[in-house]
């Protein structure tokens, strides 16, 4: 599973529009006119956060924000063996924390006082099975994609400090997210005040494993790509 990230630090926009065609302004343009038209779009942001997110396979190592989660390749007499809605193969799990920059550890940087992550997930990529939603590959079968399955997404937060690597153990809502995304603290706003002692030395766990969803499993790729968030609140 390839998690693009894409920090957004309190998001602010400024769009200037440039529309339409000077006429009679002087007279050698007199006779210009309007051939076509268009729009000049201009995005930025000013910010005081100076945190920066991280993201790897073990919450005391810092990498670059693009991380690619492998699952490994898992038999499909395995995958066949398991029951429609349930899990099989290993689970995977990567954490989300705050740093100043890639080498300096969690805390080392301003922000917050509380941070979360906000996954954009596609509609048409969710499928819903009994009170799980789970997050289907990008790919079809007819183009190699694997048949019958789909990812469960699982989150969890704890301190950075003293806790070591855990799992995400509340399945996500994929479905019902908020404005921000699918938070991985599991609330549907920015605005609660939820463990807001960890500030921003607060770790998430995300844990993807499959789950099998239909009565036969066919062979092939599994891959998707999640655009990531950090919003503080």
């Amino acid at each position: 599973m390839k998690l693009l990230l894409t920090p957004t630090l309190l998001r602010a926009t400024l769009v200037w529009v440039l529309l339409g065609a000077l006429t009679l302004v002087f007279p050698l343009l007199a006779k210009a006119q309007t051939n076509d038209q268009g729009a000049v779009v201009i995005n930025g942001q000013i910010s005081n956060q100076t945190c920066v997110l991280r993201v790897a396979e073990s919450k005391d190592v810092n990498v670059s924000n693009d991380y690619i989660l492998k699952l490994g390749t898992v038999p499909v007499a395995t995958a066949d063996s398991a029951a429609v809605g349930n899990t099989f193969g290993t689970a995977k799990t990567v954490y989300f924390y705050t740093a100043a920059n890639a080498t300096q550890g969690t805390g080392s940087c301003f922000g917050g006082p509380v941070f979360d992550v906000g996954l954009a997930i596609p509609s048409d990529k969710i499928l819903t099975i009994g009170t799980q939603t789970l997050l289907l590959s990008n790919g079809t079968v007819a183009t190699g994609a694997a048949g019958g399955v789909a990812l469960s997404l699982k989150s969890k937060m704890a301190s950075f400090v003293g806790a070591g690597n855990f799992v995400g153990d509340t399945n996500l809502d994929l479905i019902n997210g908020s404005p921000f995304g699918v938070l991985l603290s599991g609330n549907k706003s920015l605005t609660d005040s939820l463990n807001t002692a960890l500030g921003n030395t607060r770790v998430y766990a995300l844990t993807a494993q499959f789950v099998k969803t239909s009565g036969t499993v066919t062979a092939g790729a599994y891959s998707t790509m999640i655009a990531v968030n950090l919003w503080w609140r």
